[in-house]
């Protein structure tokens, strides 16, 4: 691992995590996972996978001391980025992006949590983006409304869904600074400036998880974009010149 910054976050230290420290990486992972109320939250990656992102994505660690507490990462893998982008355009009906680099591996210690950590790294993940002028892509489970509003609260948009098998279904939520066809602009500044103004869909309890996907997959191929969310139900908001949004 090589040492980012001390005291980059509290009393905290972040480091770059490599290659080298794969099975310290996995077993943090691992543990964490299963300490998880809802463990579907979480799905984890393939070792190769894992192996892959430390070596030639970014990788961070946020340590107490020797401790490690908390992990995110950006996968920088340009198949998956083309691939992601492929799920999120067939959901809009549209290109939107022609890649979106994953956002991943967001994993707090149980001990450390409320104190904004995730916050923090992801964060850290928005400002490389910028830096690398890239597009990312966090890929949260349907009901992790914490998670999402997180992404959410730093400008994230719901921009696509899929359906891995039963009960791990996922939101796609996307923010640019990469390629992007002029469409995604003109959605930002919309939501900026109607902040709170926007189509709901009803409360998430009154669909399964399988009806929740349909339904999301719905309003984001009649122009709908998730903008942000509460613990039953997602916001969504379209970018249509007839809508009167006062």
């Amino acid at each position: 691992m090589i040492l980012l910054k001390i005291n980059a976050y509290k009393n905290y230290s972040l480091n770059k995590m490599e290659g080298s420290d794969f099975s310290f990486v996995k077993d943090f992972l691992d543990t964490q996972k299963n300490r998880l109320e809802k463990t579907e939250f979480f799905y984890p990656y393939q070792n190769d996978e894992l192996l892959s992102v430390l070596e030639q994505g970014i990788f961070w660690g946020l340590f107490d001391k020797d401790r490690l507490i908390a992990t995110f990462a950006i996968d920088t893998d340009e198949g998956y980025a083309e691939r992601l982008a492929d799920i999120i355009n067939s959901c809009c009906g549209k290109e939107i992006v022609k890649k979106a680099y994953e956002s991943s591996g967001l994993m707090v210690d149980e001990e450390y949590r409320g104190q904004g950590i995730a916050k923090y790294l992801m964060s850290l993940a928005v400002e490389e983006a910028k830096a690398r002028q890239i597009n990312i892509c966090g890929v949260v489970h349907t009901l992790n409304a914490a998670s999402m509003r997180t992404f959410f609260s730093l400008g994230f948009q719901l921009r696509g869904v899929w359906k891995l098998q039963e009960g791990y279904d996922f939101v796609y939520l996307l923010k640019c600074f990469g390629e992007v066809c002029e469409e995604y602009y003109l959605i930002e500044k919309l939501v900026l400036q109607k902040d709170g103004k926007c189509d709901i869909i009803k409360k998430e309890e009154e669909y399964s998880p399988l009806d929740r996907s349909i339904i999301h997959k719905g309003l984001l191929a009649d122009g709908y974009v998730g903008i942000t969310c509460d613990n039953t139900r997602i916001c969504f908001i379209r970018n249509n010149k007839e809508k009167n949004y006062e």
